[in-house]
């Protein structure tokens, strides 16, 4: 499993059967080998304590699962978005327990019952057993503060030839140069594979060619979540846009 929560965690959905990230990592055989040991000396014999009972909160629960994210990139907290809009079927905005697990199961992300539970609580303001979507991934990206919104809307702007906010794929497609993602310039992806992900990851609102404006901060927030410094973002955008 990726974990969330830490090692006790880990071992726990082990128990529980759980599938774990580091499986592929252990000396595992085909059978279990079970050795008893036993004290020369009965008196240094100690008693065993019954293991404390895993607690799970909310706050720490997001705050791993946005590391999580942040650990493998931008695409990573753009690709929760998209999980989620595919499953919210009914198009609500909402999600409910079943629906939150599998989605970041999706991710290779996989929460117990109990952490599934401790985040639908969080969330679920108005007690119908579901969480507001746009709450959840506002939860997990936070919101652009309006040094890196001006470095967007300048972006735009450059794209907006017909100041209509209508762009095209294909106006993006033209400027925009894909080694300045933080994916590339750290030799994490490479720049091919990155571009065709970077293109895949517009147009989300309507499949119709067009980016709204709307959609273009809706992409940045997903860079920006993973994303230290304004000065970092700045930079990041310049070598984007070519300013």
């Amino acid at each position: 499993m990726n974990v969330i929560m830490h090692k006790p965690q880990q071992l726990y959905n082990e128990k529980i059967g759980k599938h774990v990230v580091d499986l592929s990592q252990k000396d595992i055989l085909t059978t279990n080998i079970w050795q008893i040991l036993q004290a020369s000396d009965a008196t240094a014999a100690e008693p065993v304590e019954a293991p404390a009972e895993l607690t799970y909160d909310a706050e720490t629960l997001m705050a791993d699962l946005k590391a999580m994210l942040y650990e493998r990139g931008s695409m990573s907290v753009r690709g929760v978005a998209q999980v989620f809009r595919i499953l919210d079927k009914n198009s609500n905005r909402k999600i409910d327990a079943a629906e939150l697990e599998g989605g970041l199961r999706q991710m290779g992300i996989n929460l117990v019952e109990e952490q599934v539970g401790v985040l639908i609580k969080h969330f679920d303001n108005d007690k119908s057993g579901q969480i507001n979507l746009t709450e959840f991934l506002s939860a997990i990206r936070g919101e652009l503060n309006e040094d890196r919104l001006s470095w967007i809307r300048a972006a735009y702007d450059k794209l907006d030839v017909n100041k209509d906010g209508l762009v095209k794929l294909d106006d993006i497609a033209k400027i925009f140069d894909v080694s300045a993602t933080p994916e590339v310039s750290q030799n994490k992806v490479d720049p091919k594979e990155a571009y065709m992900q970077y293109m895949s990851m517009w147009d989300t609102q309507e499949a119709d060619g067009i980016v709204t404006f709307d959609e273009f901060c809706d992409y940045y927030r997903d860079i920006s979540a993973g994303i230290e410094s304004d000065e970092m973002f700045a930079a990041m955008m310049k070598a984007a846009w070519k300013f």
